[in-house]
């Protein structure tokens, strides 16, 4: 297979498009990631502790793709 052949070049929409399909899945997923861990229980070695700094973790790196997503939006408006 011709590696070459499957180069293809994107217009600046594709690429939008393609930066808010994946910022809008990754957001909703870390959203799901965080509902379940906010009903997870302690169990064995897995500590409250744990839990509440998985949450965290999450709820920053949400912070971090909805920054995305508004930047991208902002770049979207102006091309």
């Amino acid at each position: 297979m011709n590696l070459k052949n499957l180069q293809m070049k994107m217009t600046n929409e594709e690429i939008q498009d393609a930066i808010h399909i994946k910022a809008y899945s990754k957001i909703t997923f870390i959203e799901m990631q965080i509902k379940s861990l906010q009903k997870e229980l302690p169990v064995g070695a897995y500590t409250q502790e744990m839990i509440d700094n998985q949450i965290k973790f999450n709820k920053r790196d949400l912070q971090v793709w909805n920054q995305i997503m508004e930047l991208n939006g902002k770049i979207e408006s102006i091309i």
